[in-house]
């Protein structure tokens, strides 16, 4: 037995204790190296969720193209699954006979499910056609065969020309776009424009065409608004200062509307009385310089009668004008149609649309303008005389359920009249005897209808499906 005397055991040191007076500051050291290693761990996900955006969702991805060729039958099957047998026999009845005997004999048709419209694809002369939707699928008219088909995953394409867009479209009401991917017409996406990140101003889609896109863009406090033109190979054509009022960006977004022409730009915005903005603005297409401007002074006795705010859409531009809806704040569904003159905006003629919203117009120089409407219960295809607006005739089907017309619809020229595709079949306006071919099979829609070199594409919807069908030899 030792002599020295032991410690009472609960004095002696603990394991893992140390007299070393600097343990306790290492180990705050340690712990708070290991916070700041997970606070960098967490900022580097979180960054690699912010930054992902909306970019990494609409990026076009290659797939396997559907059913295609010159058996009607079998691409029918299969774009439109959920068609009965009889159905689906009635209507290629319709295509083949009733269609065929004024478009020409089928050429081709195709699977497109996913898609909503139809554009005219290419280079200058756009010799090809995309089916475009969340599924886009490119057509070649003459030669009758699927080129490429692409998943678009989150993204809205929009646009024809030499360019398509993929867009971050957050807000369909609005416009409001997160991000932004030029697609060429191999459905190839070129490098994405973040237009959500800090510091960047917001975007606002407004219109698409010719491989360009037409932008609002505004700070997020409403302020420096500007309107900006983008293609896929300059990025941002020019920027223009607008006179909009300094509001949240999401109203002004919505109630801005525009179109383009070959030589202008023309911008449509809702406006009240005590406000000094315009109601309509042109700017130049290739400088964006301002052109003229049109208050709502200008348009005294064009509206429909009242005393709320007048809200502007532009339905299309041409070289020979601009054709403009106007509306009532407190009635959006009675409209006049008002064509400005492309030289100084001035009203060439204004027309009542009676009880009824213009969803959808074209405009050529020999054929004058039509335009087709949705008067809550009937669609009406109609055509006017370009220098007056006097009516050419018009065609009315009837729609009491709604369920015959979506609020989509095409119009296209051709040499055996203008064609407008109008939910329930396809009127042909400018002939002797104007007339609609109507399928009379409520479960398919005809949306839109296109012309490419001597060929004319419909496209035909489901709930489940859709077809693309080519005609011309």
């Amino acid at each position: 037995m030792s002599d020295s005397p032991s410690a009472p055991a609960d004095l002696d040191p603990s394991p893992g204790r140390t007299d070393d007076p600097l343990s306790a500051d290492r180990r705050v050291l340690i712990v708070g190296a290991a916070s700041m290693v997970a606070l960098i761990l967490v900022g580097v996900v979180s960054a690699a969720v912010f930054t992902r955006s909306a970019c990494a969702g609409i990026d076009p991805e290659p797939i396997l193209p559907r059913t295609a060729g010159t058996d009607l039958d079998a691409v029918l099957a299969e774009g439109l699954p959920d068609l009965f047998d009889d159905e689906r026999a009635a209507l290629a009845s319709y295509l083949n006979g009733t269609l065929a005997s004024r478009l020409g004999p089928v050429a081709a048709a195709a699977d497109v499910t996913g898609a909503q419209s139809l554009a005219v694809v290419g280079g200058p002369d756009g010799d090809l056609v995309a089916a475009i939707g969340r599924t886009t699928t490119v057509l070649d008219a003459a030669d009758a065969e699927v080129r490429d088909t692409a998943e678009v995953g989150d993204g809205t394409i929009v646009g024809d020309g030499a360019t398509l867009y993929s867009l971050a479209l957050t807000n369909p009401m609005t416009g409001q776009t997160d991000a932004i991917v030029p697609v060429d017409v191999r459905l190839d996406g070129g490098d994405c424009l973040d237009t959500a990140t800090v510091g960047t101003s917001f975007a606002f889609h407004l219109s698409a065409g010719d491989g360009q896109l037409l932008l609002f863009r505004v700070e997020e406090d409403g302020e420096f608004p500007q309107l900006e033109l983008r293609d896929a190979q300059q990025g941002q054509v020019w920027i223009s200062a607008l006179d909009v009022p300094e509001i949240p960006p999401g109203v002004t977004g919505e109630r801005l509307d525009a179109a383009m022409g070959s030589q202008l730009v023309v911008l449509g915005r809702r406006t009240a009385a005590d406000e000094a903005a315009p109601v309509v603005s042109a700017f130049d297409r290739a400088t964006g310089d301002p052109m003229w401007a049109v208050d709502l002074d200008d348009l005294e006795g064009a509206a429909p009668d009242g005393d709320s705010p007048v809200w502007a859409d532009v339905l299309t531009v041409s070289d020979e004008g601009a054709l403009v809806a106007l509306s009532r704040e407190d009635d959006r569904d009675v409209s006049s149609l008002v064509a400005l003159d492309v030289a100084d905006g001035s009203v060439r003629w204004a027309r009542e649309a009676e009880a009824a919203t213009p969803v959808s117009a074209g405009l050529a120089p020999d054929a004058g303008i039509a335009v087709v409407l949705d008067a809550g219960g009937e669609v009406v295809a109609r055509q006017l005389a370009a220098s007056d607006g006097e009516s050419l005739g018009e065609i009315r089907v009837a729609d009491p359920d709604g369920a015959g017309f979506d609020g989509r619809a095409g119009i296209a020229e051709a040499p055996q009249g203008t064609f407008a595709a109008m939910g329930g079949g396809l009127a042909i306006l400018g002939t002797e005897e104007n007339a609609v071919l109507e399928s009379g099979i409520t479960e398919v829609l005809m949306t839109d209808v296109v012309t490419v070199d001597d060929h004319v594409v419909v496209l035909l919807r489901s709930d489940d499906g859709a077809v693309a069908v080519t005609y011309g030899s």
